[in-house]
């Protein structure tokens, strides 16, 4: 893989298998949400969202310790977060902004809170410096801490508010959907490997910086899977999948950092670069937006707030540009 050329052939079959396995992901973990009984706004969408991050926790991991580009692995996370809610406000967009975002209860509000302060708390441990904490870091702990307490207040309230009584029940059995799983588990960490060093050589043969990289092509591929399940989930009219996915895999992606400090001689976090500071505050402001136009929907005092839907899309190829300029600067 020493030429751009076989480089981005590789990243390419690997970006194909990513997906399809992403995909398969997606579906067998719906599956099994219904089959087995997890009908729960929180279980489903703590199901799915782990099962769609499965590829950034491949590509993260074989990032670090296998390439050892810890600016491919941050800048994964963070323009995954970037992406997903900006094919979010393309959804809307296209369904409705009322229909995706109306409807929605207090644990839908709870989870949007937690993935948000999950980026800023991994901002502020960027800025401020991470320390090593044994096998992993201060920052990366506070963050596993996080949203575990965080996934523990969307069930609480989750116990008076359900999202998945009007997805159609899926076919087959339980056992095929786990053999489907743990299939699509496997293809997603070999390719995942490949994914990883194929985008690290096509940062080094092009010139083009591993953050930037990361942002960009790799985090665009790794949320496929999500993207598949918001458009999926909207057409079935599940408008709380469609936004639990989004911001449970949100959290979730911060949360591989944790998992990826694992494999890391020094914590992550501490080595954020100026780009990863505009993909955190990037990732920051569109949650941000999508909580306020979400208010917009629920609250007559924030109706004002619904003007920012369309402002989403911008806002995403903005952030872009910034990471892009101070990525090669």
């Amino acid at each position: 893989m020493e030429s751009l050329g076989g480089a981005v052939l590789v990243f390419l079959v690997s970006a194909a298998f990513v997906i399809a396995a992403g995909i398969g992901l997606a579906r067998y973990g719906d599956d099994l949400a219904e089959s087995t009984g997890w009908g729960k706004l929180w279980v489903g969408t703590l199901l799915v969202g782990i099962a769609t991050s499965l590829p950034e926790v491949t590509v993260n991991i074989s990032a670090v310790w296998l390439e050892n580009s810890p600016g491919l692995a941050l800048g994964n996370v963070l323009g995954a977060d970037m992406m997903n809610v900006f094919v979010l406000g393309c959804v809307a967009l296209a369904f409705g902004v009322g229909n995706l975002f109306g409807g929605q209860g207090r644990d839908t509000e709870l989870l949007i809170l937690v993935g948000m302060g999950l980026v800023a708390l991994a901002l502020v441990f960027g800025v401020a410096g991470d320390v090593k904490l044994g096998p992993t870091s201060l920052g990366a702990v506070l963050i596993l801490a996080g949203y575990l307490a965080g996934m523990r207040l969307v069930y609480k309230a989750g116990q008076t508010h359900m999202h998945l009584e009007d997805i159609p029940a899926p076919t087959g059995s339980a056992r095929k959907a786990w053999i489907g799983f743990g299939i699509s588990v496997a293809v997603v960490i070999v390719a995942g490997r490949y994914l990883a060093s194929s985008a690290d050589a096509i940062a080094e043969a092009s010139g083009i910086s591993a953050s930037f990289i990361g942002v960009l092509l790799v985090s665009i591929v790794t949320t496929l899977p999500e993207g598949s399940v918001t458009v999926a989930a909207t057409l079935r009219r599940s408008y709380g999948i469609a936004m639990g996915n989004v911001y449970g895999s949100n959290a979730f992606n911060v949360t591989i950092l944790f998992f990826s400090d694992l494999f890391s001689d020094a914590p992550l976090l501490g080595q954020m670069e100026r780009a990863h500071y505009a993909a955190a505050l990037g990732a920051l402001a569109l949650m941000t937006m999508g909580y306020l136009v979400w208010k917009g929907v629920q609250k007559p005092a924030f109706a004002w707030a619904r003007a920012l839907a369309p402002a989403i899309p911008v806002v995403y190829l903005g952030a872009l540009y910034a990471v892009y300029t101070l990525a090669q600067a």
